[in-house]
């Protein structure tokens, strides 16, 4: 995982985790079907992708995940990247979302 700390490796997987465990949770109370839900259905699929890769290469193992489901993850992720400047801008320090972001 490069040049992040033992520590930065841990904070990183803790994000991811508690992305999913938020997304499972919107997911569990949208309507299925719906444009939204195949938008975090998408997006849940990137963030378990992106916990399990920072795992297994922190833990010196390869990832069974094939070429076009990490492009797909990763143009996720980079498109969830971009929105979060914004998402920050709106709010409010120490709030659960701020840290969230």
């Amino acid at each position: 995982m490069g040049k992040l700390t033992q520590k930065e490796q841990q904070q990183s997987i803790e994000a991811f985790q508690s992305v999913i465990r938020k997304s499972e949770n919107a997911f569990a109370s949208m309507k299925s079907g719906s444009a939204q839900t195949k938008l975090l259905e998408k997006r849940l699929k990137a963030a378990r992708i992106g916990e399990s890769l920072l795992t297994a290469r922190r833990e010196g193992k390869e990832l069974d995940v094939n070429q076009e489901e990490l492009l797909e993850a990763k143009q996720i992720l980079d498109g969830l990247l971009l929105m979060l400047p914004r998402f920050l801008e709106k709010t409010k320090p120490g709030s659960g979302q701020r840290t969230y972001i």
